[in-house]
C-alpha cells in the first residue's frame, strides 16, 4: 500500500512538471520598441554660418500694401544643408494673390541656377521645388548657393524690390546617416535629417507628412517646435497652403 501511495505521488509530480515545462521553455516575448512618433525632432544646427538677410529689407521708396510681407523658412544661421540636387525651399507669404519671384544663384551671384515666379492663392507657407528640366546648372556637392524671394514694389522699377535671402550648401551624407535613412519610416528619416543638421530635407519631409495627415496633432506639434527652435515662432502655426515646381 505504501509503495502504491509513493508511486501515485511520483506520477502526479511528473505530470505537474510535464504541464509546466512547455510554458517555461516558451521564449519571452520581446517588448515592442516605442513608436518613433514619441521621439522629438531635435534639429542640430551644423557649424556653418552665412551673411544674415533672413528678415529682408526694403529699398528706399519701396512701399508694399499694408500687411504684405514674406518670411523664408531657414535656420538662424541663414544657411541650410541639403543632400539632394533638387531641394525644396519654403516661404511664408502673408497675403494671397502676391506674386513672388524665387531665384537660386551661385555663391557670388554671377550665374542663375533656377528661377520661377509663383502666385499664391492663399496666405500661408508655400514650398518651391526645383524642377530638373528648368535648372540651368547642376547643384554641386561642397558648393554654396544663394537664393532669394522677392516681392516687386513696382513692376517697372525692380531696384526697389522687397527681398529676403538665404544660403544653401549640398553635402554628401556620412555612412551613419546613410544607414539611418535606409529606414523606410518617414519619421525615422526626419529624425535622422534633423540630428545631422540637414535642414531642407528635415523641413520638406515633415511638410509632406503633414500634407498627408493634416489632422495629426503630433506632426503639427513637431513642425511647430522645429520652427520655433530656429526663431521662426511668428509663423510656426501658419498653414501649409501650396507647393510649386
Amino acid at each position: 500500500m505504501k509503495r502504491f501511495i509513493n508511486f501515485t505521488a511520483l506520477a502526479m509530480t511528473v505530470l505537474a512538471i510535464a504541464v509546466t515545462l512547455p510554458s517555461l521553455l516558451t521564449p519571452m516575448q520581446a517588448v515592442p520598441a516605442p513608436m518613433l512618433l514619441s521621439q522629438n525632432v531635435n534639429f542640430t544646427p551644423p557649424d556653418v554660418t552665412a551673411p544674415d538677410n533672413r528678415q529682408g529689407g526694403t529699398h528706399r521708396g519701396c512701399k508694399l500694401r499694408d500687411g504684405l510681407f514674406i518670411t523664408p523658412l531657414i535656420p538662424e544661421s541663414n544657411i541650410g544643408l541639403t543632400l539632394t540636387e533638387s531641394p525644396t525651399f519654403f516661404v511664408y507669404v502673408s497675403q494671397p494673390a502676391a506674386q513672388v519671384e524665387f531665384i537660386l544663384l551661385n555663391a557670388d551671384e554671377s550665374e542663375v541656377v533656377y528661377e520661377t515666379t509663383l502666385k499664391n492663392d492663399k496666405a500661408g507657407i508655400v514650398g518651391v521645388s526645383l524642377s530638373e528640366k528648368d535648372k540651368t546648372k547642376n547643384i554641386e556637392v561642397g558648393k554654396r548657393y544663394v537664393w532669394s524671394f522677392a516681392l516687386a514694389c513696382d513692376p517697372l522699377e525692380r531696384s526697389g524690390d522687397y527681398i529676403v535671402k538665404g544660403w544653401m550648401q549640398r553635402i554628401e551624407p556620412q555612412a551613419n546617416l546613410k544607414n539611418d535613412l535606409a529606414n523606410p519610416d518617414p519619421m525615422a528619416k526626419v529624425i535622422a535629417y534633423a540630428k545631422n543638421g540637414i535642414w531642407y530635407e528635415t523641413l520638406a519631409t515633415l511638410a509632406e507628412m503633414r500634407r498627408r495627415a493634416p489632422d495629426d496633432s503630433r506632426l503639427t506639434a513637431e513642425w511647430t517646435q522645429l520652427l520655433q527652435s530656429q526663431g521662426l515662432e511668428s509663423i510656426a502655426t501658419q498653414p501649409l497652403v501650396q507647393s510649386f515646381e
